[in-house]
């Protein structure tokens, strides 16, 4: 299973998932080795619609990832 977390900075939501549909644009392995964060496609906050991936830097600061 996957887990993230997304804290975003724009609303200040709180918002936790399990699995990873809402994150189509990261494969599998990007998740579980976090080396990557595709960048061109928009990941979006699901409560304001702010983009998390802007750079893999504000990325990795707003989003959390566990793999179990």
């Amino acid at each position: 299973s996957i887990y993230y977390t997304i804290d975003c900075r724009h609303c200040g939501s709180h918002t936790t998932y399990e699995g990873y549909a809402n994150l189509r644009s990261i494969s599998r392995t990007e998740l579980s080795k976090l080396q990557h964060i595709d960048t061109e496609e928009a990941i979006r906050c699901p409560k304001c619609r702010s983009r998390l991936n802007t750079s893999e830097a504000e990325f990795r600061a707003q989003v959390k990832v566990e793999c179990n």
